[in-house]
């Protein structure tokens, strides 16, 4: 019997970026950011579309805006954009909660590195207090929600 082999989506939004990610049976393929497309929800969703009929994925996986603790505003209305969208596409629709396993962002995305080590060139590092956060740091959210969806496995320790 022959494996059936799945093409995920992820999307993430952080403020003022949305990441994307796609797995496919498992193997990071493609990684990407967006800033335009994080203006409005609507440009959210346009993009979120277009990522649909590029990558044509068999499952979708979204961060659930009732449970997005630390999201306000606008990436409130983002989810939910990706929320409907991914309900009128013809594929598996999953919004997720976050949850967080390790200290902090950096500590995870050092995990994904060391299962996806093409990401080592978008491993961001802890800014000072005074900088700004690394805009490739969405890159890793929609890891994270690829994980809880269960479609990754669990989490490696935290590093």
């Amino acid at each position: 019997m022959a494996k059936h082999h799945h093409r995920v989506l992820a999307v993430a939004a952080r403020s003022g970026r949305l990441g994307a990610v796609v797995l496919d049976s498992g193997r990071l393929v493609f990684w990407t950011t967006s800033r335009k497309a994080s203006l409005s929800s609507a440009a959210a969703a346009a993009k979120l579309r277009d990522w649909l009929a590029e990558f044509q994925p068999d499952v979708l996986v979204t961060e659930n805006p009732d449970t997005a603790g630390r999201k306000k505003g606008r990436q409130i209305a983002i989810l939910r954009a990706f929320l409907e969208v991914g309900q009128d596409a013809k594929l598996v629709n999953l919004a997720v909660r976050r949850v967080r396993r390790f200290e902090n962002a950096y500590a995870e995305a050092a995990s994904f590195v060391a299962r996806f080590p093409d990401l080592q060139q978008l491993r961001p590092e802890k800014p000072p207090i005074w900088g700004k956060e690394p805009y490739t740091l969405v890159c890793f959210d929609a890891l994270v929600l690829i994980r809880e969806a269960g479609l990754l496995g669990p989490a490696t320790e935290p590093v």
